[in-house]
């Protein structure tokens, strides 16, 4: 058994795998200030739960985006059969990395397009809405190529109503209607129609770009919100990353 972790800006995910069966999954959040030990309790607590033992762990694989986080999550999973296994572009992977600043390229896109190509194959753009709502795209040969990174859909709507006056923090229902016919309904028409427009309209221009047509699979925290809102989704899997960094463990 091996345990996958997807450290992002905001939370932080567990997966625990058995081969390549999903036997528990835990989240918890992604605090700058936690430590090793926070962590490790957690994750301690969370497998007696859940019937496993530390000793069941032969291995530890990681995504984290968060550089302060990347040692506390190291010395964390040292326990769990060792050094943990750090994804970065220099690891075997079913994909190739063609981007020109690999090493800026976040684990958790690695791990991402990487089971979407394995599972879906190419041409093939994950969408992940998440902090940020990050697009990655591979090709019909397995080359990650590139994408395209936005505000997430929460994080543009924080920084409208809290920078723009008079602007009500309205929940964010779906929408009946695009034509908003309140302050509250433009707001929730504008945020998650207007972010579901704006993936598909990349999307569209990769399309044109790439002179062939593209699998869209989708995945992140707000993924249930803004994709039913859109045209041409293949797959959503929230456990994506993880199962792409189970993967590569494997590979590895």
């Amino acid at each position: 058994m091996i345990i996958a972790v997807d450290a992002g800006n905001s939370s932080v995910s567990f997966g625990l795998f058995d081969d390549k069966k999903v036997v528990a999954v835990f989240r918890a959040e992604s605090r700058r200030g936690a430590t090793a030990d926070e962590y490790k309790d957690f994750l301690e607590s969370r497998m007696v739960r859940a019937g496993v033992m530390s000793t069941d762990v032969k291995g530890a694989v990681v995504a984290c985006v968060v550089p302060q986080l990347v040692h506390v999550f190291f010395e964390a999973l040292k326990g769990f059969g060792g050094a943990p296994l750090l994804v970065s572009p220099r690891l075997k992977l079913p994909i190739t990395i063609k981007y020109n600043t690999p090493e800026l390229l976040g684990a958790d896109r690695i791990a991402s397009a990487s089971e979407a190509f394995t599972v879906h194959g190419g041409p093939v753009v994950v969408i992940d809405f998440g902090t940020a709502t990050t697009f990655s795209l591979v090709d019909g040969t397995g080359a990650f190529i590139g994408g395209a990174i936005a505000p997430g859909m929460l994080t543009g709507y924080y920084a409208l109503t809290e920078r723009a006056s008079g602007l009500p923090r309205a929940g964010l229902t779906f929408p009946k209607k695009a034509v908003g016919r309140d302050t509250g309904e433009g707001i929730q028409s504008g945020v998650i129609f207007g972010h579901a427009a704006m993936a598909e309209g990349l999307v569209g221009r990769f399309k044109a770009e790439l002179g062939a047509d593209l699998k869209v699979v989708v995945t992140g925290g707000m993924a249930d919100t803004v994709s039913p809102h859109m045209k041409g989704v293949e797959a959503s899997d929230h456990l994506l990353s993880l199962k792409g960094l189970a993967s590569i463990f494997r590979l590895n």
